[in-house]
């Protein structure tokens, strides 16, 4: 049993370090937060890195590689910062791999060599009003268009990161009756600039440079050639996307805890009080120890689901457990991190603050952590109405 990376991987983790810890500064990401300004030159070092193909084949114009290696770029992003993050997962993670579950060669190719090259952007429009940890109970529709062909998309999608910064929405719409569930779904490559659609920008609590949208599709016209795979047949498309999801942020969910723990770490050296560190108090260790045990165990539930999806193995169950430890870890981290930091952790003079409005978000976002356990037991043998997940 070999838990070393191999030297591409140690490689890759160590020059994404390196370029994360100059570019991505506290100055630099507190200014875009402030202007709620979308990074689009660090997109473009994700691509000039070859980031924005990973998992992407080499014919494809990707970078090769596979979900390890994702989670190892993720987990590096999650140090610095949720606008970060949310500058690379709408194309790396969402666009590259439903494209590549959905099994449209053509569409494969026309995209995913420019989404790698960084001269396209994607965003997911999946979640709406009423379908939000119901995934497959989407209303958004599409129907044939008998006299221009191609498809009429009509309908709302809500939480969708990115789109205002997105030149095609990786959107989900009902191609078959409700009822049908995961049958009656297609996904189609739709031009975010197409009429009929509108996006707005939703205020929030944190991830203030890469806005996450509302959208609005009003009888907007797709062309035949925008549907990926055949009609009402996206559901697996999307469970690879999701799965993949839940890895990547399971990974960010690793590094954020990581950063906290170090930040306190450093603090606790540092801050004195009654004559000495306060690192040294028991109080303060244990949770520095807690901290730092929990993180280790958040990576490599996080890899072994990685590694089994490379691998072609059954992945769902291990993703959900990966997603549900490391979230709630990421939560409990920033939270022991402040309390450590004291009254100086409430300040904006550092960032363990904005670690502490970001993290809450990953208990929800790609599918709750109560939803990740409804998915665990479910793949356990436990009936459940909610078995239909």
């Amino acid at each position: 049993m070999d838990f070393s990376l191999t030297d591409e991987q140690e490689l890759l983790r160590e020059t994404l370090h390196g370029f994360l810890d100059s570019f991505c500064t506290k100055e630099w990401l507190d200014d875009l937060e402030a202007k709620e300004e979308y990074p689009a030159d660090l997109f473009e070092q994700f691509a000039r890195l070859g980031l924005l193909g990973l998992g992407v084949p080499e014919e494809l114009g990707g970078s090769g590689g596979g979900l390890v290696e994702l989670a190892i770029v993720c987990e590096e992003l999650g140090r610095h910062g949720g606008s970060v993050n949310m500058t690379y997962m709408p194309t790396a993670v969402f666009g590259n791999q439903t494209l590549l579950g959905g099994g449209n060669a053509e569409l494969q190719a026309r995209f995913l060599p420019k989404m790698a090259a960084g001269e396209l952007r994607t965003a997911f429009a999946l979640t709406e009003p009423e379908a939000g940890s119901d995934a497959a109970a989407i209303r958004t529709r599409a129907e044939p268009d008998g006299e221009r062909g191609g498809w009429r998309v009509n309908g709302s999608k809500i939480w969708c990161t990115g789109a205002l910064a997105a030149d095609y929405l990786v959107l989900s719409a009902r191609t078959g009756s409700l009822d049908d569930r995961h049958a009656g779904i297609s996904i189609f490559m739709a031009d975010a600039h197409s009429p009929g659609i509108t996006i707005r920008g939703l205020p929030k609590l944190g991830h203030h440079a890469v806005r996450s949208c509302e959208i609005h599709i009003d009888d907007c016209w797709l062309p035949p050639d925008s549907i990926i795979g055949e009609p009402g047949k996206g559901w697996n498309a999307l469970v690879r996307a999701l799965d993949a999801e839940r890895i990547g942020v399971a990974a960010i969910c690793t590094g954020l805890s990581q950063r906290c723990t170090d930040m306190a770490l450093e603090y606790g050296l540092s801050r004195h009080q009654f004559g000495r560190p306060i690192a040294s108090f028991q109080a303060i260790s244990h949770l520095l120890a807690e901290m730092e045990t929990e993180t280790a165990a958040a990576r490599w539930l996080t890899l072994y689901a990685a590694w089994r999806t490379d691998q072609g193995m059954p992945h769902t169950k291990e993703a959900s457990m990966a997603k549900a430890f490391a979230t709630e870890l990421a939560t409990r981290s920033a939270t022991r991190g402040m309390q450590i930091f004291g009254g100086y952790g409430y300040s904006k003079e550092f960032e363990m603050e904005r670690f502490y409005r970001e993290a809450k978000l990953y208990e929800v976002a790609g599918g709750s952590t109560q939803i990740q356990r409804n998915l665990i037991a479910s793949r356990m043998g436990i009936p459940s109405h909610e078995s239909r997940l």
